[in-house]
């Protein structure tokens, strides 16, 4: 009778478990797989079991028995090949495999196989026939099949379906040696089937096994399916046990059995029993769900009302500390979790900006390990030997989930293991994703506030430490703007007049007011004048110079003949223009031109520097250089501008031309004493005087330079050339 109880409960057992398996995804191979050999299983305890229970259909039974456990280790192969992950991958395996497995069971059918039975003791023992040896060899390569299988999935997998495959591997292991023994190994040795009725007691261990996978485990994560099954499979067995066996018996035995009432009344009692049936089944199936959930959903939680909350813990606050507490703090009661943890970096350093959980009151938090887990939701128990399970289990955290905004990454969640001891679910990692996408921007925010709140509360110091730097870097200025005045005075007074003076007797002796001069010293002193000349010139230029950077560079305005003047500064060049070997013109206007607003010191320099250039820097070709000086008046507006048939200027340094010290190499080469100070000079005399630069060039064929000035001019002028220019205005 026990025996009948056992291979009943196996029998229920396996097909109960094929069923919920398959109902929980019935496309997925895996579950197709494992519950058709849970199916044909529940067949060969049964079959098995009948071979002695029906002793005169012992044969068939026996037979049939081979047949199932056929398919049985067929489809067991086919499951461990796609469980977690496809092994062997050809398309041809599976069929092959069922194409396999039908042949050895058709072989179990034929009477070569088992010609007979004999019954010893109320035992049949199967008599080998010339087919048999076939299935022991049929088994054992099964076994080693089994075991590579199931050693090549181990190696491979990680985290949970790791944990899976070792229940997986503990309870298909077992079953199959042990039922190897007692139902073939056993039989072949003693020659009696005595045993092989316990064999398929075995498949309890497998059961066992994967219902403890499945439930703690989460193996096909059918664990809704077999809660709500298990919730009113109770409430039918509470509802016939208190309604069939108390209600209607008690009423039946003490009420009508004694009653002569007819069955009206009967009736009308058991419609009454009937009513409150249908009312309390809602009551008697939400008390059994509660038991069901607290069994197999013990760290369940309201997933909406988790984020909900969290929300509203966002929205509200904007303070760092009390928001990342409440967040950890909300975290830990709903999913039930031993402890949690919110890290904020330090932008660009190693330092920990805020540790919510305080972390670091246990463990040493260093940034370079917490961006080596990566920028999404690490799971430890996914995870394979290597670093980053280091890392997690250094810190003692399940799960790390790092805060990014815009692709910045700001911290990271940290989550510690549950308090029932299960591992999280695919649909924990979904809340969590969904609650670190909008922690993400408000930790960000909540950081920024703290960072002014911070800046804040130093604010006073910085600005009395940068005032203090300040007020002596403004003393250094000072200092700074003496010195350069002193400079230029000194410059003004020390350089100067010598040079001056040196000019001056240079120019007497060339002219002769010291006696005739030997023809062989006209040329040496020649170039001495030349060469003060150009000192001169480049004293004025830094003089200028440092005026702009000092904001001491004004134009002091008078009435000037510009014509006079092109025409004076033009026969200043003639010697030099001979000694260059270059034909210096002038055309004068063909129309008068008036009296203009000029700084007339500064508007000589302007002519003389761009005549000067075109002299230097015209290259002679076979026929000599050339630079014509034209003077027009177009419209309302002055025009100056010399023409040269030089050198040019390349086109790529054209906008650096009017920079200070700056030169263009070619120039370099032509005059290496250049200082890249007179156009720069030149072009902010031109637009303090209301003008324009004109300037054209093309290496190789010469540059056009000049200006053009309106007659009624807009003068940049200070307030002591306003007052001169109102006096001279007045003498007039």
């Amino acid at each position: 009778m026990l025996l009948l109880i056992s291979v009943v409960f196996v029998f229920i057992s396996n097909i109960v478990l094929g069923i919920f398996t398959y109902i929980n995804n019935p496309k997925n191979r895996s579950n197709q797989a494992f519950a058709i050999m849970c199916f044909t299983l529940s067949l060969w305890a049964l079959f098995n079991y009948l071979a002695d229970a029906d002793l005169p259909n012992a044969l068939i039974w026996n037979r049939l028995t081979f047949f199932v456990i056929s398919y049985s280790l067929c489809f067991l192969i086919i499951f461990m090949n796609s469980f977690p992950t496809r092994i062997i991958k050809s398309k041809l395996f599976n069929p092959g495999l069922i194409a396999q497995g039908t042949v050895i069971a058709l072989i179990t059918l034929q009477p070569a196989f088992i010609p007979g039975v004999t019954v010893v003791n109320g035992v049949s023992n199967v008599e080998i026939g010339a087919l048999y040896p076939i299935f022991p060899i049929y088994l054992l390569l099964f076994l080693v099949a089994m075991f590579t299988l199931l050693t090549i999935a181990w190696r491979n997998s990680s985290g949970y379906n790791r944990i899976q495959i070792r229940f997986l591997i503990f309870g298909i292991s077992t079953m199959a040696l042990l039922a190897s023994v007692t139902n073939l190994f056993l039989p072949l040795m003693t020659g009696t089937n005595e045993y092989a009725k316990y064999g398929a007691l075995f498949t309890l261990i497998f059961v066992a096994s994967t219902s403890y996978a499945i439930v703690r485990h989460k193996l096909f994560d059918i664990r809704l399916i077999v809660a709500r099954s298990v919730t009113y499979l109770l409430s039918i067995v509470s509802i016939g046990v208190v309604y069939g066996l108390v209600a209607f018996w008690l009423v039946d035995e003490f009420i009508f059995r004694a009653s002569t009432q007819g069955s009206t009344a009967q009736n009308t009692v058991n419609t009454l029993l009937a009513v409150i049936l249908a009312f309390t089944f809602q009551p008697i199936r939400r008390f059994y769900e509660k038991v069901t959930d607290r069994i197999f959903y013990r760290d369940k939680y309201d997933a909406q009302l988790l984020i909900n909350s969290v929300g509203r813990i966002l929205s509200t606050e904007i303070e760092l500390e009390a928001l990342t507490t409440k967040v950890v703090h909300e975290i830990k009661k709903q999913m039930r979790i031993e402890y949690a943890d919110i890290v904020v970096l330090e932008e660009g350093q190693e330092s920990i900006f805020y540790d919510a959980g305080h972390m670091q009151n246990r463990v040493t938090l260093r940034r370079r390990d917490l961006v080596k887990l990566g920028g999404s939701v690490v799971v430890a128990s996914d995870l394979a030997n290597g670093e980053r399970k280091q890392i997690m289990s250094t810190y003692e955290m399940s799960i790390a989930s790092a805060l990014k905004s815009n692709k910045e990454l700001i911290g990271y969640l940290f989550l510690g293991p549950k308090s029932s001891g299960d591992l999280y679910s695919s649909g924990d990692i979904e809340v969590i994703k969904i609650i670190v996408n909008e922690l993400a921007v408000a930790v960000q925010n909540a950081k920024a506030y703290t960072e002014i709140q911070r800046f804040n509360e130093t604010l006073q110091d910085k600005v009395t430490e940068a005032t203090h730097k300040l007020r002596k870097a403004n003393e250094d200025l000072k200092s700074l703007d003496q010195a350069k005045d002193e400079f230029i005075s000194m410059a003004s007074h020390q350089l100067r007049t010598p040079l001056t003076t040196a000019k001056g007797y240079v120019s007497m002796v060339l002219d002769g007011d010291f006696g005739k001069l030997p023809a062989k010293m006209s040329q040496p002193l020649g170039q001495a004048l030349d060469s003060s000349n150009r000192m001169s010139g480049l004293i004025n230029d830094l003089l200028n110079v440092s005026r702009m950077d000092a904001g001491k560079f004004f134009i002091d305005a008078v009435d000037v003949d510009l014509n006079l003047e092109v025409q004076g500064e033009v026969n200043q060049l003639v010697k030099l223009s001979q000694t260059k070997a270059v034909t210096l013109t002038y055309y004068p206007p063909k129309k008068k031109i008036p009296l203009i607003k000029l700084d007339l010191d500064k508007t000589r320099q302007v002519i003389m520097n761009i005549a000067d250039n075109a002299i230097h820097y015209s290259a002679p070709p076979s026929g000599g250089g050339k630079a014509d000086v034209y003077l027009e008046l177009e419209g309302d507006e002055v025009v100056f501008k010399v023409i040269d048939n030089g050198i040019g200027v390349p086109d790529d340094i054209k906008p650096k031309l009017f920079v200070k010290f700056f030169r263009a190499g070619n120039a370099q080469n032509a005059r290496p004493d250049g200082t890249g100070l007179g156009l720069y000079l030149v072009k902010r005399v031109v637009e303090d005087q209301g003008g324009s630069i004109i300037f054209e060039s093309q290496v190789g064929k010469g540059s056009t330079f000049g200006f053009r000035i309106p007659i009624h001019n807009k003068l940049k002028i200070d307030e002591a050339a306003a007052k001169r220019m109102k006096s001279n205005q007045s003498t007039s």
